[in-house]
């Protein structure tokens, strides 16, 4: 008697983790798509927060050119290297600043240059 309980309570085991699969065949898992940062939608509301005037010729201007994407993917990896640079080292922006951009907005242009330097 004991061997058929077994032996059932086996089978009622198996046959229920058999049947909670969720996965259908021949279906596989969509991966989510990641949006990449682009310049007009990401980059360019900081570089207008946190470049102006100095970067923007039409604020008056007369560092390098950030308000267009032709001129500004030009300086993807230096705006990088720069923001990322500490207070007080020669190159760090933003100039005349006495803290650097926040992690979140620093990312923001680190992932612009690894996405490619997206316009749009």
């Amino acid at each position: 008697m004991k061997k058929i309980f077994c032996i059932l309570t086996l089978f009622v085991v198996l046959f229920f983790a058999a049947c909670s699969k969720k996965s259908s065949p021949g279906k596989t898992a969509e991966i989510p798509k990641v949006r990449a940062t682009t310049y007009t939608d990401d980059v360019m509301p900081l570089i207008q927060m946190k470049c102006a005037p100095c970067h923007l010729p039409s604020k008056g201007g007369f560092k390098a050119n950030f308000e267009n994407y032709a001129s500004a993917q030009k300086f993807g990896a230096e705006m990088v290297s720069r923001i990322e640079r500490n207070p007080g080292e020669k190159g760090f922006m933003p100039f005349k600043q006495t803290n650097k951009l926040a992690a979140e907005e620093i990312a923001v242009f680190k992932k612009w240059v690894s996405d490619g330097l997206v316009e749009k």
